[in-house]
């Protein structure tokens, strides 16, 4: 009788600090959204006023033109995490909310630097295969039986033209991946050495020059049991899983 006391009070000692976490987590991101989100629109409404009352000097070079010699060195890949996007904004996000990407003072630093916009909670995999295409360029493909096994659409976006179409192993990339970005690399070179591409028969783990993690849980992590991922499923736990990412989905 007493062991079954004490089994039930470190059950709710054990739940009570998944709960604690779960919260002070949320609070934290919740803050930090917050910060990152006023922080951009006042950088973007400066902008606009800036550029409202002050125009631009028009013998300043033009946006987006390449500087001669970034073609000698290899480019820079910025690969976001989980709820992360590129420079211009998710869905109905207009175009002058770039300021909200993680990654936008560094784009703006050079024309080296790309800022891939991927699937904000979308799987690895799918990333993975959004970031090849972006750079390369053509209709993502994530798979005719990986879409049928996931239950979504095999293609996705159309990227007319590649931001970089010439990369191939004379031509590798160095990749930083922030948070979840990291796996998204790492499975993406992995592709590449499995060929998996459909007409790109010639990809290697060697189109990939350096991986650099910022944050990324490289060797995975317990924190998806305390959100109700578990080995072996349940209702209640499956059910708390998919309320969560329901909940960030729409508040996103």
């Amino acid at each position: 009788m007493v062991i079954f006391h004490v089994r039930k009070m470190i059950k709710i000692w054990i739940t009570s600090q998944q709960l604690m976490e779960l919260f002070l987590s949320s609070l934290v991101h919740l803050l930090c959204g917050f910060y990152i989100c006023s922080s951009a629109v006042a950088g973007d409404l400066t902008k606009a006023l800036t550029e409202f009352f002050h125009k631009p000097n028009t013998n300043v070079e033009a946006e987006g033109e390449r500087d001669p010699n970034s073609h000698d060195l290899p480019p820079i890949v910025l690969v976001h995490g989980i709820f992360g996007f590129g420079p211009y904004g998710k869905g109905w996000f207009p175009r002058g909310l770039g300021g909200l990407s993680h990654f936008l003072v560094a784009e703006k630093k050079g024309q080296r630097v790309m800022v891939p916009d991927l699937g904000s909670l979308t799987s690895v995999y799918d990333r993975a295969r959004e970031l090849f295409y972006y750079l390369k360029g053509g209709h993502v493909d994530y798979g005719e039986e990986h879409s049928k096994d996931c239950g979504h659409s095999q293609f996705g976006r159309i990227y007319e033209r590649g931001h970089y179409p010439e990369w191939d192993e004379g031509h590798p990339i160095h990749f930083v991946g922030y948070s979840a970005g990291a796996q998204v690399v790492r499975v993406l070179q992995q592709m590449l050495a499995d060929k998996a591409f459909k007409g790109y028969e010639n990809t290697s783990e060697n189109w990939v020059l350096s991986i650099t993690s910022q944050s990324g849980a490289m060797n995975g992590t317990t924190r998806t049991y305390i959100h109700g991922m578990q080995s072996v499923h349940n209702f209640l736990s499956t059910f708390t899983y998919h309320l969560i990412i329901y909940m960030g989905h729409c508040i996103y």
